[in-house]
């Protein structure tokens, strides 16, 4: 009875590492074979499943995706269980909304880039909605993250970073980008920034999401049983 515990924390390691190898090696490879090289700082991820972008290996890419949203759903349950006595209704919530960026980035991956579907809902929809459900969903996290026990300081320093940095800096870029083209109507020029690439801070949220679930995955499979409660 008392290896159970260990054994179930053992899993979300396992399907953390398999989330990490499926997703990066599959865009990596779909990157490969994507026309006249691929720049992730300013190309979207969405480009390496278009067909019209990426006709040799989009569906690599859109496999891997697929995948990794099927990866990611069991995170969205992990994250209430450990963090729910930390600040229970937050934890909810945020278990909840990530369950459903883990659902529509599985669907969007089914779906061709451009190509609309039932009710009109595309590629892009469902992209955009996956998107913004996970940056929710770390933001709500972080009330249950700075709860944590003052002997995970690190942890918690780290974890609010990672949650931080996309969330913050998409909405800045973004805000600042709209302030440009307003103040200099120089729309072409902005856009064309890295600042203001959507596919940076794609990447950027992609890696801080995925760094975020590890660092919960490995701390808490290592502290265990002891934050079932807040002493």
């Amino acid at each position: 009875m008392g290896k159970r515990p260990t054994a179930w924390l053992a899993q979300p390691i396992t399907v953390w590492i398999g989330l990490g190898a499926c997703f990066l090696g599959s865009q990596i490879l779909a990157a490969s074979f994507f026309p006249h090289g691929y720049d992730w700082r300013y190309i979207a991820i969405s480009s390496l499943a278009s067909p019209r972008h990426n006709p040799h290996a989009y569906w690599i890419a859109s496999t891997g995706l697929m995948v990794s949203g099927l990866l990611l759903i069991p995170f969205a349950f992990f994250l209430q269980q450990r963090l729910k006595p930390f600040a229970p209704k937050p934890t909810a919530w945020a278990g909840n909304i990530f369950l459903l960026g883990a659902i529509c980035l599985t669907l969007s991956a089914m779906i061709v880039p451009g190509h609309h579907r039932i009710l009109g809902v595309s590629h892009e929809h469902l992209a955009q909605i996956s998107a913004a459900a996970f940056c929710l969903s770390l933001v709500l996290c972080l009330g249950a993250i700075l709860r944590l026990p003052s002997s995970l300081f690190l942890l918690r320093l780290a974890a609010a970073f990672v949650a931080i940095l996309p969330v913050t800096g998409l909405i800045v870029s973004q805000l600042s980008l709209r302030l440009y083209e307003f103040s200099f109507s120089a729309p072409h020029a902005a856009q064309d920034s890295l600042w203001g690439s959507l596919a940076l801070w794609e990447w950027i949220g992609a890696f801080c999401l995925y760094l975020f679930l590890g660092l919960l995955t490995f701390e808490m499979t290592a502290t265990g049983p002891r934050l079932d409660s807040k002493g």
